[in-house]
């Protein structure tokens, strides 16, 4: 199984009030393991395709279930904010198109599914990255091919702040410095 986190963890979000999960290629017991999880305090919901949880410390998890041929859409579908999702949901009623986290569909006939990018391009849109998808005009821009570039692991030369497992950090100095020589600090 391939296991995603998706929404607002997905979008790089600075706060998430919940981790939505989202699972391609499980097995049904997956959802068995979710919620007899050690660290479930409570099951919110459980069904075949989607399970909610409280955890220890009242954090809400979701997972979600999905067949490999609806990972795309289902990775469009729960990585954007709801009002992004709006945005391209309306673009595919305006193109006589479904949209939903098993596929973009044209009168009943699966046209998108399988790769998250194929639903943006059959909905003439560019690729956006997660952390765009939260409706401040990246949807107008992709149906423009005028979206910005997004800073990425590639575009960093150091840190800025750091800290070490004698304080709060999980990594030793030695660890931390070993790190930093890897990528070209």
């Amino acid at each position: 199984a391939l296991v995603t986190p998706v929404g607002r963890a997905r979008r790089g979000c600075e706060t998430c009030g919940d981790l939505d999960l989202l699972a391609t290629g499980a097995d049904a017991a997956l959802m068995d393991d979710f919620v007899a999880h050690p660290q479930v305090e409570r099951v919110l919901g459980r069904g075949p395709t989607k399970s909610s949880v409280l955890l220890q410390g009242g954090f809400q998890a979701d997972l979600r279930l999905v067949v490999p041929d609806s990972r795309g859409a289902a990775l469009q579908y729960f990585t954007g904010s709801r009002a992004h999702n709006v945005a391209v949901r309306q673009i595919a009623v305006r193109k006589g198109l479904e949209l939903s986290e098993y596929g973009l569909f044209r009168d009943g006939e699966r046209i998108a599914s399988a790769a998250e990018h194929e639903v943006y391009e059959a909905l003439g849109l560019s690729w956006m990255e997660p952390t765009l998808r939260e409706d401040n005009g990246e949807v107008e821009a992709a149906g423009h091919d005028g979206l910005p570039s997004v800073v990425t692991e590639e575009n960093l030369r150091g840190d800025l702040h750091t800290h070490t497992s004698l304080t709060d950090g999980v990594a030793s100095l030695r660890e931390m410095i070993a790190a930093a020589e890897r990528r070209g600090y």
